[in-house]
């Protein structure tokens, strides 16, 4: 099954669920919902890389700003 062929708003709303996924707060049922999805959507799949790599890189940034005074 090619994500490709999946309705836009499901799509969507998979996509939407990426940061929740990647910092591993989603429910099960909802992680579950987009691990189907990654498998069969390359695309997807490499958008969760980006979602991750921009999760770390804000992680880094704010503990480079150390803390209040």
């Amino acid at each position: 099954m090619n994500t490709l062929n999946q309705e836009a708003p499901e799509r969507q709303e998979i996509e939407a669920l990426l940061p929740w996924h990647a910092a591993g707060t989603l429910s099960r049922k909802d992680a579950e919902k987009v691990e189907r999805a990654l498998r069969s959507d390359r695309e997807l799949a490499r958008r969760l890389d980006l979602v991750r790599e921009e999760l770390h890189e804000t992680i880094h940034l704010n503990e480079l700003l150390g803390h209040p005074s």
